[in-house]
């Protein structure tokens, strides 16, 4: 697939093999442009010994305002971070689909379907780069856009979406195979600082290989010890901490980790402000509790932001064995001109771990409603398929295999968008992400514990799912409602339906705005502004729509919950859904835009933020 980057000058592409380490420093020395450095490829279950040291030596060598890109199998990126961050500024770890994935170890684990790129600088400011955009997919069914964009795609850019943090439109074997990503950073950071991208090839490198240390058993004995059945299908209020510590060591089948990511956020009853040492410390506390209470063979499942997931998994690797970084492609607030969306789902084993009850249809469920929700989540939708319900019920009637393998990276399921599946929790995940998850790591029956259980997604979804659970939560107020939600159950209610109100509770900075009659469509007012802003070659000030609009001022200052969002049709070309309608974007030589253009008139303003996507 395609890409578009404005304004960019594709930067000339330098390649190199080097041999040994020497070479390596050589010719990083100095280097002030954009480096790029393939580690070396290795089959699953392998790490490049002296990795860590070696990138430290690279970032200590490269010139003031370079741009260090590593690409690697996850273990390595781990170990290379570790190495660089001393010298250089983390800004991205891009998530890079494979071809095809790479085949689990025994159904032990998921089948790997990623690798991935590193992004540090030596400068301290946000990442510097050219606003990327990646083609629309079509459904291969009924030919529109894979996301339904409904009424907002006179808010969208004719050719594409933001480039986010997750690249699955590359078509790459592997790290063997890595000329579509050389040449999308090419152009990614062809702006006037930069001329030349370094392409270091290390695959010649002399370093060993080894197979992963297996890590000290978390406790002293590995007897098997079942919950008391008092002690399941309970809800805890308390701290996490010590309500562990009550919990018999090896009597947990899997535990599944949300915590605060210590970004500020308002909960209700405890901060999420710590300082980040003191963060990681407490941290490492309940990762070292929940490899105790785990069985053997079975896993822990920890979800946080990259940069957080590389510092839990050095951790976790000391007393666990590492199965899969699951890559979660759900997309959040745009905060910049590269998306966020991968979001890092970490899966360490006791021990070896069993074969996975979800890759095995014989331990599924033989009827009923946890067997249907099981089949449906361990069956995700093959990517290009749309979610439009007329599009689902034609296939159905064609009987179209729209499904595809179950990999470790997964981008069928969706954040929770509307208030009506919302209740009073800022950090709602959705059930669908939890049934999965359920699904591939246990059996029937089988005990699941949630340390940061919130308004109960977790065991909600054990619940329906027919596995018994332990939620623990420091917030009698969400154990409240998690609790009202568990009691729906046994009568038959879905308590992750639509319900009517809005909730109180609220993961976005913007400003939510009352349900109101429109007496001129939003879509209109937008509209009449990208009239305005074509009048006058630039956004209008909110002067100038009352001077110039159609309509009274006091719509755009009721309707609209900032001014970017008045402006939103005027920032962009608007699109449409179907592929025909998008016009002289479908070349694709056009598209990879090796020179600069210009794609609308009002394309030029500066310094304006798109809408999300």
């Amino acid at each position: 697939m395609a890409h578009l980057s404005e304004d960019s000058r594709r930067l000339n592409i330098r390649e190199i093999t080097i041999h040994d380490e020497e070479g390596l420093l050589a010719s990083t020395r100095g280097f002030a442009d954009v480096c790029v450095v393939r580690l070396p490829s290795h089959e699953p279950g392998l790490h490049v010994e002296g990795i860590k040291e070696l990138m430290s030596q690279v970032a200590l060598n490269l010139g003031v305002g370079a741009t260090l890109v590593t690409i690697g199998e996850v273990n390595d990126l781990v170990l290379a971070h570790s190495g660089i961050s001393d010298f250089m500024r983390y800004q991205l770890w891009i998530a890079i689909k494979r071809t095809a994935p790479q085949l689990s170890d025994g159904k032990r684990s998921l089948p790997g379907h990623h690798f991935g790129a590193l992004v540090h600088t030596k400068y301290e400011s946000s990442l510097r780069h050219t606003k990327t955009r990646i083609e629309y997919t079509y459904c291969p069914a009924c030919d529109k856009t894979t996301k339904d964009y409904g009424g907002k795609k006179h808010t969208y850019h004719q050719f594409g979406t933001l480039m986010s943090d997750v690249w699955r439109d590359i078509n790459c074997e592997g790290m063997d195979d890595i000329n579509p990503v050389v040449e999308r950073f090419a152009d990614l950071f062809g702006i006037e600082q930069y001329d030349e991208l370094l392409v270091i090839d290390c695959g010649r490198l002399d370093i060993t290989q080894l197979s992963i240390k297996k890590p000290p058993s978390a406790t002293s004995n590995n007897k098997i010890n079942y919950t008391p059945e008092n002690q399941v299908d309970r809800l805890v209020i308390g701290d996490c901490l010590e309500e562990l510590q009550k919990l018999p060591d090896n009597s947990i089948d899997f535990a599944f980790a949300d915590p605060p990511y210590n970004l500020g956020k308002k909960y209700t009853g405890y901060g999420d402000d710590l300082e980040v040492k003191e963060y990681f410390e407490w941290c490492d506390e309940w990762i070292d509790e929940l490899a105790r209470v785990l069985r053997p063979g079975r896993t822990c499942a920890l979800l946080n932001i990259p940069l957080w997931a590389i510092r839990h998994f050095v951790h976790m690797e000391k007393v666990l064995r590492f199965q899969n970084w699951i890559v979660w492609d759900a997309l959040s607030l745009p905060v910049r001109m590269i998306m966020p969306a991968h979001y890092s789902i970490l899966c360490f084993s006791k021990g070896v771990p069993r074969e996975l009850p979800g890759l095995n249809s014989h331990a599924r469920q033989p009827n009923g409603l946890g067997a249907s929700l099981e089949d449906a989540t361990l069956r995700p939708l093959s990517e290009g398929y749309c979610l439009r319900p007329q599009c689902i019920t034609k296939r159905n009637l064609k009987h179209v295999n729209d499904t595809g393998e179950l990999t470790d990276l997964w981008w069928d399921i969706h954040r929770l968008k509307h208030n009506s599946r919302r209740v009073d929790h800022p950090c709602l995940l959705p059930p669908q992400l939890m049934y999965r998850l359920i699904s591939i790591f246990t059996n029937p029956e089988d005990v699941v514990l949630d340390c940061f259980n919130g308004a109960g997604t977790t065991t909600l979804a054990a619940h329906q799912l027919g596995r018994r659970y332990i939620g623990i939560e420091k917030s009698p107020e969400y154990v409240k409602i998690a609790q009202s939600r568990h009691k729906e159950i046994p009568e038959g209610v879905d308590p992750f339906r639509k319900m009517e109100g809005s909730p109180i509770a609220k993961n976005s900075r913007v400003r939510r705005m009352q349900k109101q009659r429109y007496a001129i469509p939003k879509k209109v007012l937008q509209l009449e502004v990208k009239r305005i802003a074509d009048v006058l070659g630039r956004l209008p000030a909110r002067e100038e729509v009352v001077q110039h609009s159609k309509y009274p001022i006091e719509y755009y200052d009721q309707y609209f919950v900032s001014w970017g969002e008045v402006c939103a049709a005027a920032r962009t070309t608007g699109m449409s859904e179907t592929r025909q309608q998008n016009g002289h974007f479908s070349d694709v030589k056009q598209l990879r835009l090796l020179e600069r253009q210009t794609i609308y008139s009002t394309e030029h303003i500066a310094n304006s933020r798109e809408p999300e996507g």
